[in-house]
C-alpha cells in the first residue's frame, strides 16, 4: 500500500489480492460478496479494481455473487394501523429490468452488474448477480451458493449486510412470542401482494450479533487492507452456527421495543 498526497493510504488491486490470499480465498472458489468501497480509504481504480482483484483471485473456474437489490422502490405512506402493527417501511415495486435497473447495495455491486458475463436474477426487488461457470444457477438466490459450499466475504462491512443468513430461518421453529411479531396478518398480505410491494414488519434480525461467535469458533478469518477489515466465512458453517443460536437464544437477534 502507498501514501497519496493527502497522507492517507492508497489501496491498489495487488494489495486487495494479497489480503484475499491471506484469508485463504483461492482459484475455483465460489464467494458471495458484501462490500463498502469507502471503507478501504482511497482505492486506485475504484470499484473495478476490487472486482478485478476478486476475479483474478478465484480464476476462470471460480464464481462471484453479489446482492443487487433494486433501487426501483417508491416509498408509500403507512396507515396508523400499519405503524402500530410494526410495519417499519412500505414500498411499491416499480418496473424492473435486470440489465438497467440500478442497485441500492453500493458502488461495487452497481459496477459489477454491468460487467460482461454477469447474470442478474429475476427478483424485482432483491436480486443477486453472479459471474462464473455457475452464474446462471447462482443468480437464482443465496441458497445456490449454499449448495456449492461457497464463502461469504465481507469487505468493510459486517454480517448485518449478509441476507443469506435468512436461509437459517427455514430450519428453526420460532417461539410464539417472536412469530406474532414477525408474521403479518392475513389482511395485510392480501392488501399488499408480494409481486407489487415490499415491506418490513417486526424486528429485523441483528445478524451482526453472530460475528463474535464466528470468531470464537474459528470459522471466520479476518485481514486488514487499507482501512477496511475483510472477513471470510464458509456460508454453510455460518448458517449452521446461526441455527444453533436461534434454537437456544433467538432473543439475542430479535429485539423488541
Amino acid at each position: 500500500m502507498h501514501k497519496n498526497t493527502n497522507s492517507s493510504l492508497t489501496v491498489r488491486k495487488e494489495d486487495i489480492k494479497r489480503g484475499l490470499a491471506k484469508l485463504g480465498l483461492k482459484k475455483g472458489d465460489a464467494v458471495g460478496v458484501h462490500s463498502s468501497l469507502s471503507r478501504f480509504g482511497h482505492v486506485k481504480g475504484g470499484a473495478d479494481a476490487v472486482i478485478d482483484a476478486l476475479m483474478e483471485t478465484i480464476g476462470k473456474q471460480g464464481n462471484i455473487v453479489m446482492s443487487t437489490h433494486s433501487a426501483n422502490l417508491s416509498e408509500d405512506k403507512r396507515t396508523p394501523e400499519e405503524k402500530a402493527m410494526g410495519v417499519s417501511w412500505l414500498c411499491r415495486i416499480l418496473p424492473y429490468d435486470p440489465d438497467t435497473t440500478p442497485v441500492r447495495t453500493g458502488i461495487i455491486p452497481e459496477t459489477f452488474r454491468k460487467r460482461k458475463g454477469v447474470i442478474r436474477g429475476s427478483d424485482p426487488s432483491n436480486s443477486v448477480a453472479a459471474i462464473g461457470p455457475k452464474a446462471k444457477k447462482l443468480s437464482e438466490g443465496w441458497h445456490r451458493l449454499l449448495e456449492l459450499d461457497g464463502y461469504i466475504l465481507l469487505i468493510g462491512v459486517d454480517l448485518d449486510r449478509c441476507t443469506a443468513m435468512h436461509l437459517a430461518e427455514k430450519r428453526v421453529r420460532f417461539p410464539d412470542r417472536i412469530l406474532k411479531m414477525i408474521t403479518p396478518p392475513k389482511w395485510f398480505v392480501q392488501k399488499y401482494p408480494g409481486d407489487e410491494w415490499e415491506w418490513d414488519i417486526g424486528p429485523y434480525p441483528d445478524f451482526a450479533k453472530l460475528t463474535q461467535p464466528c470468531l470464537d469458533r474459528g470459522i471466520m478469518k479476518t485481514v486488514t487492507v487499507g482501512e477496511a477489515t475483510l472477513k471470510l466465512v464458509k456460508l454453510r458453517e455460518l448458517i449452521d452456527l446461526y441455527v444453533e443460536y436461534l434454537e437456544k437464544e433467538p432473543d439475542v437477534f430479535y429485539h423488541f421495543t
